[in-house]
């Protein structure tokens, strides 16, 4: 039978393997594709829907921190660039750190600035209770006023 190898597996027509492989080439080489972080989609959703959070959308590295709060964490395999940031606009964010992450928290908190949050502030988890460990990088506004900008 055409099509069928030993063991009764179906072969799939080679004409169609160069289309799919050009499909899948075409968009990972996308230059605009961003790539949504983990609970991103379910943001995405709940902005496309009209509606917002709560509570301050914590972003962080660590799967462990700001467990009780809307967030996403950053991967540790992708550059803050290639992050889709667009659903974090007009909304309260804090980007949530342990030290170990600590060179990592410029490069996002610039990339999460391009979107204009209404809030943008960084905690570092190991100064807890120093003194040391908030630093707000854009005070609050208006969530009209953030969206307007």
């Amino acid at each position: 039978m055409a099509g069928l190898e030993k063991g009764g597996v179906m072969n799939p027509p080679k004409e169609n393997a160069p289309a799919a492989t050009e499909a899948r080439f075409d968009t990972k080489l996308n230059r605009n594709y961003k790539r949504l972080p983990p609970y991103g989609k379910q943001f995405m959703a709940i902005r496309e829907a009209g509606k917002i959070p709560a509570k301050t959308v914590m972003v962080s590295f660590d799967w462990d921190l700001a467990k009780a709060y809307p967030r996403i964490i950053i991967p540790a395999d992708v550059t803050p660039a290639e992050i889709e940031f667009r659903f974090l606009a007009g909304l309260p964010v804090q980007i949530t750190y342990r030290n170990k992450d600590a060179h990592r928290v410029d490069a996002v908190a610039q990339e999460i600035a391009k979107v204009n949050p209404c809030f943008l502030a960084t905690f570092a988890y190991d100064f807890a209770g120093t003194g040391n460990a908030w630093a707000i990088l854009k005070p609050y506004q208006s969530l009209e006023i953030a969206e307007a900008a």
